[in-house]
């Protein structure tokens, strides 16, 4: 029989409580993340709504992956239920008509684990891990895997193999159910989780000593609370600080290296930091700016302004990513645009809008392409803020090959403000930003998207994905409507903006 030792405890002023795979990772990031993810869970900012969709897609990924090994069995229990869950995998690991073991419970020294998918490789196991995302040789997927590994083995497992299965990205739907064998992609994470084993021995061996102390490790604040993922503590540690007005934060992609600097010459404030502190040319002017309290203009944006062609129009998209294609001819995670919104102004300062909102549960890249083209005109520069619709419109040109011709037309009429404010703007009040959602009030103070039910594009392209979803139809009119209010504030803002730029230049 195979042996799977239960918990042991660290010597310490109190027992120390179990690890698992996420208390791991968590203790890798933090050790302050550790302890409160054990003892002070009530400290945690609640989880949005994204995050939730996110965990849930997860979990359908993991299920779907479970088909790919077929005649597993699954552990199941609830995830307090930890000495039943043990007992059943044991059982299975015993089986050999057990091809596969779902979710299986194993723990060694003290660390639980629930294993994606355990399948049987002769006279031992191959270990998978599931991720629902296109990288498998991501370090923290890696790592995940290691743990796992090292539990494994601890236990007394032969783990020929392990890895990581994400969707792989190439894979382009036909139709119909999917291919499991092309949907998925298995990387090798076998010699990193070996490599890993010793370090591992070590952590696990500071974290149960950690979790036996009776006070919580004295952890500041830094990097770390937003690497590999925003840490949930964050906003309760960083309550009350006396946080500098201007942080050194707020310089524009400040990179680790400038960052130590700085920090070695104390400096936390952009105020404090020396004239002839070597800065990028965008760095220098948020210094310059919150030195003098005064916004810094180029002397040229008059001249970037000029280059955008009358008639405006001002366009943006909202699209969703699904991990898994909908739709035939669509890749995992491939961005399918669902809604747009276009106002086209005159010279005189006329203003027309458009709108798309595609409200079934269709392919919406087809009809939505051609309300686009209809409502676009032959002339006149298209005003983006951002890549991401000339990225847009070259997939529906690709996945579109009887309109490619009039859409990448479109493209060639992008005109992107962003770089336009980016090199010849900065007002204080951007805080280090150029996002619109901060340029716009700072510009533009009585405009924005202060009372809308949708405030991002991450928002969006979840509301949109529960609607069609819905059978309440009530529910789905209504979301519909939120979703058009905060798509049509898009373009407004890019509207205002625009024309706020304009006046700085004619006020000289």
């Amino acid at each position: 029989m195979t042996d799977l030792p239960t918990s042991t405890h660290r010597p310490g002023s109190r027992p120390s409580a179990h690890l698992s795979k996420s208390r791991y990772m968590a203790g890798l990031q933090c050790p302050l993340r550790l302890y409160n993810d054990v003892y002070r869970r009530d400290l945690a900012t609640p989880w949005s709504d994204t995050q939730q969709a996110i965990f849930d897609r997860g979990t359908a990924i993991g299920e779907l992956a479970q088909q790919r090994y077929p005649g597993g069995v699954l552990v199941g229990f609830k995830p307090w239920e930890r000495a039943p869950a043990i007992a059943a995998t044991r059982k299975l690991l015993d089986d050999p008509a057990v091809p596969a073991i779902y979710e299986a419970a194993i723990e060694h020294r003290g660390v639980f684990v629930r294993v994606d998918v355990l399948v049987r490789n002769g006279d031992g196991w191959d270990l998978v891990e599931v991720k629902a995302s296109t990288q498998a040789e991501k370090e923290v997927f890696q790592l995940d895997a290691a743990i796992q590994y090292w539990v494994l083995t601890g236990a007394g497992l032969k783990i020929h193999r392990a890895g990581v299965l994400v969707l792989n990205r190439d894979y382009v739907y036909p139709g119909g159910e999917y291919d499991l064998s092309a949907l998925f992609r298995l990387g090798d994470a076998t010699e990193f989780c070996r490599d890993m084993h010793g370090q591992i021995d070590q952590q696990v061996d500071e974290f149960h000593r950690l979790l036996a102390r009776e006070n919580p490790p004295e952890i500041g604040i830094g990097d770390h609370c937003f690497s590999p993922y925003e840490c949930p503590y964050y906003a309760h540690c960083s309550e009350g600080m006396a946080l500098p007005r201007n942080p050194i934060d707020h310089l524009y992609r400040l990179n680790g290296r400038r960052r130590e600097a700085l920090q070695d010459l104390g400096v936390e404030s952009i105020d404090d930091i020396p004239a002839d502190f070597e800065l990028t040319a965008i760095q220098e002017r948020i210094r310059q700016a919150v030195v003098s309290g005064q916004p810094w203009q180029s002397p040229d944006l008059a001249r970037a302004l000029a280059e955008a062609q009358w008639p405006l129009h001002h366009l943006d998209f909202e699209a969703w990513q699904p991990a898994l294609p909908p739709y035939p001819g669509m890749r995992p995670f491939q961005a399918i645009p669902f809604q747009f919104s276009l106002h086209v102004e005159q010279a005189d300062g006329k203003l027309v809008h458009h709108e798309y909102l595609h409200e079934e549960s269709s392919d919406p890249r087809r009809p939505l392409a051609e309300a686009l083209l209809e409502a676009m005109g032959e002339t006149g520069s298209i005003v983006v803020y951002s890549s991401y619709e000339r990225t847009m419109l070259n997939a529906l040109a690709r996945d579109l090959p009887d309109l490619a011709d009039p859409l990448l037309a479109l493209a060639d009429r992008l005109w992107d403000l962003l770089p336009v404010v980016r090199n010849h703007y900065y007002h204080p009040d951007f805080q280090g930003s150029f996002s619109i959602k901060r340029v716009l009030p700072a510009l533009v103070p009585d405009a924005g998207w202060g009372e809308l039910e949708i405030a991002d594009g991450q928002a969006a392209a979840l509301a949109y994905e529960q609607a069609l979803a819905s059978n309440d139809a009530v529910y789905r009119d209504s979301t519909f409507e939120n979703l058009k209010a905060y798509c049509q504030q898009d373009t407004l803002a890019m509207v205002g903006l625009l024309g706020a730029l304009r006046g700085l230049c004619e006020a000289g």
